[in-house]
């Protein structure tokens, strides 16, 4: 394969990442609803770090360079919606997001299992690449 390939899978593998990143936003954060309302009909939050474990680990299985830009794509995605969304809040609803360093905090949390996913892909692509011992020893 050469070298344009390899780029143009790792280009679609980070587009991936950013689109699992932003229908996690969309369903997470509901942006479309008002501020008041958000809290009340957000899902239960514990499936958005198995979700980003799982597509970092699809995403990153058999990339040989470059694997942590996958997650990173994702991470930073849900950290550029949610900044759109607090200045929306700002400019259309006079939301105050006081806590918004807390909140960057959590969704970096949240994130993290994919940073955990792409190293189990990276430990997975290493057991396959071993070569079997044939010997008996």
């Amino acid at each position: 394969m050469d070298q344009s390939c390899r780029y143009l899978n790792l280009n679609y593998r980070y587009a991936g990442s950013a689109i699992v990143g932003a229908i996690l936003f969309l369903i997470y954060f509901q942006p479309f609803l008002p501020y008041a309302e958000r809290d009340q009909f957000s899902p239960k939050w514990w499936p958005l770090p198995v979700t980003a474990l799982i597509s970092g680990f699809l995403l990153s299985l058999g990339v040989k360079y470059r694997r942590f830009w996958i997650p990173t794509c994702l991470l930073l995605t849900l950290f550029s919606a949610y900044s759109i969304l607090i200045a929306a809040d700002l400019v259309i609803g006079g939301v105050d997001h006081n806590l918004f360093p807390i909140e960057f905090a959590f969704i970096a949390v949240l994130a993290s299992p994919a940073y955990l996913g792409t190293a189990l892909a990276a430990a997975f692509d290493w057991f396959r690449a071993r070569p079997l011992n044939t010997q008996g020893q």
